[in-house]
């Protein structure tokens, strides 16, 4: 009973942990329950793709790993990565001696 009990406990506490490693935004508490169902968000947060990588990712996650997740799910998942979790946009504007 007791070990079932710290199991449960630390499944609840897997999410809240993982909420502060990500930025806020829509589409991120999908993101928490699809992609740390699995694995801990330090496993992505600090990672930077574009759109088609992470659209790869997910849909390896779902083809070779086996996350089942709705098509609204999928999608709200790689609106939230490629939108939050992107390589920064180079400012085209700057030339390099006002860098």
């Amino acid at each position: 009973m007791l070990k079932t009990l710290i199991t449960f406990a630390t499944l609840l506490a897997v999410p809240a942990f993982a909420q502060k490693d990500l930025p806020d935004g829509p589409g991120k508490p999908v993101a928490v329950r699809v992609c740390t169902g699995c694995h801990g968000a330090e496993m992505f947060s600090a990672t930077r793709l574009g759109q088609a990588e992470w659209d790869r990712m997910v849909a390896n996650m779902t083809t070779e790993r086996g996350v089942t997740i709705s098509d609204a799910d999928y999608a709200a998942v790689l609106k939230y990565l490629v939108t939050y979790l992107s390589p920064p946009k180079a400012n085209v504007n700057q030339t390099p001696d006002s860098r």
